[in-house]
């Protein structure tokens, strides 16, 4: 192991224990720093190829952190798992000698942050925690310019974020973004109180169910302003130092920092709105230049952070993260995240109270078996629960944990289970038809393969050793081959795009779990349905296809023709369909390409978003100009992204054209939904 006394020239030995999103940034951070050498990596579900091409030859991986520990030897691990690991696993390398690196937030409880902390000072180990945004531009340049505002007054931290995953809760997600807010608002006033020693006191706070936190603190004589939204927009985070002399804006989105100095009264005031703008520009403009020159990647806080956490283990210095600031950090977030929780309690009483009060308006179950739908909390699954529900039959959803009450449907049985891994007997029981929307939307290769191949496998072969007879496949319009040769439409007998991964993990699943849905269901003895949706939307809570276009700030950009049809499935349609599948299974057509029939307009389309977004204005790009500009666009992500493979704007944007009488057919024997709740 690593010792104080070792020479500079030794290069660190580090592990990582989990290797998702932010692990991948953390490999990349770390197969760039000489004095580093990456031994392995634990996960138990590794990130495919992606992760492996990044990992060193001879790099090790490992199911668990116990393995690598032993096997890899490593000095020093970086913690990049579930924030309810990060106590235990910290415990675990410190207790192996290693110092470590731990992803915000630290710990979820201050007592933990401080066992941890305490142990590995008794070790004489180093600890870091994932502020990197200590470490970029923006924050930098506040605490540089806080000598220049006058004595300190008060400190607005903004961090408006969205949800980034349908499986998290707005509660967990805004405790998981909680830090990044915090961290620099506690560095900020404790340099601007530097007499007051005591804990940053909480004097008001709101916490909300939606994840939405405003908190009034105080350090000393100055006032702090915590605001954290999953609701609020644009997205923002920024902290505004105001002092006796002037103000600061630290803002990360743009990269900069802009200072007003001096009183601003009189004329002065004239001057403001230029001098914030000439400086906010100018602050974008460089970090839009470093991002397309290649000289910034997405975390560049996290560069300098972990560079100068190994040039501290090298030369014995303390963390450049304080042990304190790690504490403070903690206890202030355990505490915010206690009120989030008691919001959260509350929200799901009520939401459990209002079940309740619909299970006595739901029509009766129908005297069949039990209808299992997988993935019955998505996009699609949900809306196909509510419609077999309101249609009497018996529902039961699994998926891989069970929502809480504000996400489930009235009366629907919920299970929770890894398809992959197969499903316990309760999730068949009493069960005669399935209707598989489980499918993985993420990752790469390894996660499609998992959650799409192997579990559509997994589900049939239990199905067929219980006797279940009827299959519903939902599978993608997506994995037909492109029209571009043909001009007729594409249609059932269109050939299917079979084992082609240059359409992407997600294109390549699909096609792959439709085929072996066909192949197991017929050597099963098992009556299979297979229906295509075509690009999903929500009619009701309407978010335009990506083949429309894109929003840019207050516009959103739409692409091609007002009256050139664009296919989509509306996700009620999709339902209708499938719970009249099995209100006539045997009739129902054995594969069906869902989409709208008539495919609705790029115009009407738009309409429909502007309907939901009145704040919009929306800007055409016709055809011919995107077809202009795709050579150049290629030409550009070749040249200044170093890109292998560029997008091909236009048919990113292009729609296929599809045959859509069966589709109309299916739809007009549906009828209307069977939603009355």
């Amino acid at each position: 192991m690593t010792s104080n006394s070792e020479p500079a020239a030794r290069r660190i030995r580090v592990a990582l224990f989990g290797c998702g999103k932010m692990g991948l940034q953390h490999l990349r951070v770390l197969r760039n720093m000489p004095a580093v050498e990456v031994v392995g990596v634990a996960d138990p579900a590794l990130a495919g190829e992606e992760a492996k091409a990044l990992l060193p030859r001879g790099a090790i991986v490992r199911p668990d952190a116990a393995s690598l520990l032993s096997e890899g030897k490593p000095d020093a691990v970086h913690i990049v798992t579930p924030p309810a690991t990060h106590a235990s696993l910290a415990l675990q390398a410190l207790q192996a000698g290693c110092h470590i690196f731990v992803e915000k937030p630290f710990t979820l409880s201050s007592e933990d942050a401080a066992k941890v902390l305490n142990f590995a000072d008794s070790r004489g180990l180093r600890v870091c925690a994932g502020h990197q945004y200590l470490f970029e531009a923006p924050a930098i340049g506040a605490i540089d310019g806080l000598d220049s505002i006058g004595r300190l007054v008060h400190v607005e931290s903004v961090f408006a974020f969205r949800t980034v995953r349908r499986t998290i809760t707005p509660v967990d997600q805004c405790k998981d973004i909680l830090p990044h807010a915090v961290y620099p608002l506690l560095q900020q006033m404790r340099a601007g109180s530097p007499d007051h020693s005591g804990p940053v006191e909480i004097v008001g706070l709101e916490a909300k169910a939606s994840g939405d936190v405003y908190a009034l603190l105080r350090a000393g004589s100055c006032m702090g302003v915590l605001i954290v939204s999953l609701s609020g927009r644009p997205v923002e985070q920024y902290q505004y130092l105001v002092g006796t002399s002037g103000s600061l804006r630290a803002d990360y989105i743009t990269g900069s920092t802009v200072r007003l100095l001096g009183p601003g009264a009189g004329v002065g005031v004239l001057f403001t709105p230029f001098r914030r703008s000439f400086q906010t520009l100018g602050g974008a403009t460089r970090t839009i230049s470093r991002l397309l020159l290649g000289r910034q990647g997405s975390y560049p806080g996290l560069h300098r952070l972990v560079g100068d956490f190994y040039a501290a283990i090298q030369a014995g210095q303390p963390s450049p993260i304080a042990a304190q600031s790690i504490l403070e950090t903690v206890d202030l977030c355990e505490r915010i995240g206690a009120a989030l929780d008691a919001a959260e309690d509350l929200a799901e009483k009520d939401a459990d109270a209002r079940l309740s009060a619909a299970l006595e308006i739901l029509p009766p179950e129908r005297k069949t078996g039990v209808v299992l739908v997988t993935g019955g909390t998505g996009v699609l699954g949900r809306p196909v629960a509510m419609e077999l529900r309101s249609a009497g039959f018996r529902t039961r959803v699994v998926a891989r944990r069970i929502p809480p009450p504000s996400r489930r449907v009235a009366g629907v049985e919920y299970v929770a289970c890894n398809l992959a891994e197969g499903l316990p007997p309760e999730a068949l029981q009493d069960v005669d038809a399935i209707v598989h929307c489980a499918a993985e939307t993420a990752g790469g290769r390894a996660e499609h393969e998992r959650n799409s191949v192997v579990a559509t496998r997994q589900l049939i072969e239990c199905a067929a050793r219980t006797g279940i007879k009827r299959l519903i496949h939902i599978s993608s319009i997506a994995v037909l081959k492109p029209g571009r040769r043909t001009r007729a439409p594409l249609d059932e007998h269109s050939p299917v795009d079979l084992d082609n991964e240059e359409r992407g993990p997600y294109v390549w699943a699909k096609a792959t779990a439709e085929a072996e849905a066909q192949r197991l269901a017929s050597s099963n003895g098992i009556s299979l349905r297979v229906i295509r949706p075509g690009p999903l939307v929500d009619y009701r809570q309407f978010d335009p296809p990506g083949r429309l276009g894109r929003e840019l700030g207050p516009w959103f950009v739409a692409v091609g023709s007002r009256g050139a049809p664009l296919s989509i499935c509306d996700v009620w349609t999709a339902a209708r369909v499938i719970r009249s599948y099995l209100e006539d299974f045997e009739s129902a057509p054995a594969l069906v390409n869902l989409v709208e029939h008539p495919a609705p307009t790029r115009g009407d389309l738009a309409r429909r978003l502007l309907e939901h977004r009145p704040d919009l204005k929306v800007k055409w790009i016709p055809d011919v100009v995107i077809a202009a500009l795709n050579p150049p666009a290629k030409a550009a992500q070749r040249l200044l992204l170093k890109s292998k493979h560029p997008v091909d704007v236009r048919s990113a944007f292009s729609s296929e054209r599809y045959s859509t009488e069966l589709a109309a057919s299916v739809i007009r024997k549906a009828g209307p939904t069977s939603i009355r709740f």
